[in-house]
């Protein structure tokens, strides 16, 4: 992932926000993802990009716990992730609350 600068003073939640929104792909995803639970080829499929494409966001994503992954039984073990609300709605409160800091 590209560097991104974090400013003094500015918390971890709102740096994280920032990263978290501040890609259209990672904001497609999200945005797919508040549907429901989807696969990655799925999503891939839904967004027009390649499974390569989605694959580091993914993992971007479930690192900074927006998304979530649960593993499917049966064969090649598909997985199904979903989006995690509580988390992205944290962050998202976090950034108002820094662009807004008097509300």
């Amino acid at each position: 992932m590209p560097f991104m600068m974090k400013i003094p003073g500015q918390s971890e939640e709102v740096h994280a926000a920032v990263q978290v929104l501040g890609n259209t792909l990672r904001v497609a995803i999200l945005s797919h993802l508040s549907t429901g639970p989807a696969t990655r080829a799925a999503i891939s499929d839904a967004l027009g990009v390649t499974e390569q494409s989605l694959s580091r966001q993914m993992a971007f994503l479930e690192d900074k716990g927006v998304v979530g992954t649960n593993v499917l039984p049966g064969r090649g073990r598909p997985t199904l992730h979903h989006l995690q609300s509580a988390r992205l709605n944290q962050l998202e409160r976090a950034l108002v609350a820094y662009l807004h800091p008097s509300s």
